[in-house]
């Protein structure tokens, strides 16, 4: 390449993420393992080059991209998910590019080391201990008092997020782990769950909005949905913010998106995990909607030195997203979709499971059937638009040996077919 335009390198990226570093004047570079994967292909096509790269692997990333150390023009590696974030970081220091500190992304990355960090910057510091032997964890959980959570120090996505109320279910989950799971055991904060979506420049933290995470009961906290900005008063929104600044500035978060969870306890609001990468598409989608701000574009922009795109007309909306779970057996139709679609604020239906075949059981978090969005000029109006949706949705499930029945849902991750 030879362009003196400045130049987006993605690992594996969306379709979205490469329209946005179009959409910012941007050349863009697709690295994956599989061009003609189903989540890549669409990327690759509207992308002005792309390489079969496993950019898991540093030495083989290094040089596939070495040679882009003399690009003419700026250039910087951007991964947008947990673990293309981290590569993407070690890459633009190994190359002298733009971009978040590595040491940062990897402090947001260990929970354990990021707790710490913050209990002591915080007035009411959270309770917790690393467990690094699966023969400690009764002993450690009995220190750190129940109700606890345990969870890996390098997850994600809620995957393998644990609560243990007693002794006995410590016992349980230490008998099911490897010797030495590497785990962070700390207390169980009660109280709504709020999502903080940020951008960072040169140090400087701008707090883009605050969601209202909504989720089932314990012990799962499956998450069923969002709502953006989330309905707060204007000092529990800033004692928030103080939070989420003190948190990046602990990592030493410099550049980029991060999107950062809190829970609002009694005691006011508690870290639960930061990230040095933006939320699910699906949240980037609301803060879009909501506020006109398309977090991506304004990173890479912001990155590669390109004008920042102004955010687009979106006069204080209120955004939400409602995730669908379906019972087990086999999807024949999911009646009430077009009456859905009709209704006044909805703004997108979407069934993930195709007609006539298996509903997947949801194991985590972040799994689910479809979704559903809609708009509306106060948080009471979106609440009710959302409510109206779902109750005129009824999935016709067959299970197997069984005549067919109808349910109602609730949670996320998106998938490639929709349901007419």
């Amino acid at each position: 390449m030879t362009s003196q335009t400045p130049l987006a390198v993605l690992l594996s990226p969306s379709h979205a993420v490469v329209e946005a570093a179009r959409g910012v004047g941007a050349r863009s570079l697709v690295l994956a393992p599989d061009l003609s994967a189903p989540g890549i292909r669409k990327a690759v096509a509207a992308a002005d080059a792309a390489l079969t790269v496993d950019w898991t692997d540093h030495p083989s990333l290094l040089m596939a991209i070495g040679h882009l150390s003399s690009y003419p023009a700026r250039a910087s590696v951007f991964g947008f998910a947990e673990a293309s974030a981290l590569i993407a970081a070690r890459a633009n220091e190994a190359l002298r590019f733009p971009g978040n500190p590595h040491a940062a992304v990897a402090y947001l990355t260990d929970k354990a080391a990021l707790r710490g960090k913050v209990n002591q910057l915080t007035r009411s510091p959270v309770r917790y201990e690393h467990c690094d032997r699966a023969a400690h964890l009764v002993a450690v959980a009995d220190r750190v008092g129940y109700p606890c959570v345990a969870k890996p120090r390098t997850g994600s996505g809620g995957q393998d997020v644990h609560m243990l109320r007693s002794a006995p279910d410590a016992a349980v989950l230490a008998a099911g782990l490897a010797p030495e799971p590497a785990l962070i055991i700390e207390e169980f904060l009660e109280g709504p769950e709020y999502s903080v979506e940020a951008h960072s420049h040169a140090g400087e933290h701008t707090i883009l909005a605050v969601s209202r995470k909504h989720t089932t009961e314990a012990p799962d906290f499956a998450e069923t949905g969002y709502d953006l900005p989330a309905d707060l008063d204007a000092p529990t929104t800033a004692r928030i913010h103080d939070l989420v600044t003190t948190t990046l500035n602990v990592a030493g978060h410099r550049s980029g998106p991060s999107q950062t969870e809190v829970v609002l306890t009694p005691n006011g609001p508690r870290l639960i995990e930061s990230h040095a990468r933006p939320g699910a598409e699906c949240v980037q989608e609301l803060l879009l909607t909501a506020t006109g701000t398309n977090l991506v574009a304004r990173t890479i922009a912001t990155l590669l030195g390109l004008p920042v795109p102004a955010p687009l007309a979106a006069g204080g909306r209120f955004a939400g997203i409602r995730f669908l779970r379906f019972p087990p057996g086999q999807l024949r139709t999911v009646e009430g979709t077009a009456e859905v679609r009709a209704l006044s604020g909805v703004t997108g239906l979407k069934i993930t499971v195709p007609l006539g075949s298996h509903v997947p059981e949801t194991t985590s978090r972040v799994a689910g059937h479809g979704h559903l969005t809609a708009v509306a000029d106060s948080p009471q109006e979106l609440e009710a638009v959302l409510r109206k949706a779902q109750d005129l949705l009824r999935p016709v499930v067959v299970r197997k040996g069984t005549a067919s029945a109808a349910a109602r849902s609730g949670s996320p991750k998106e998938g490639e077919h929709s349901a007419a």
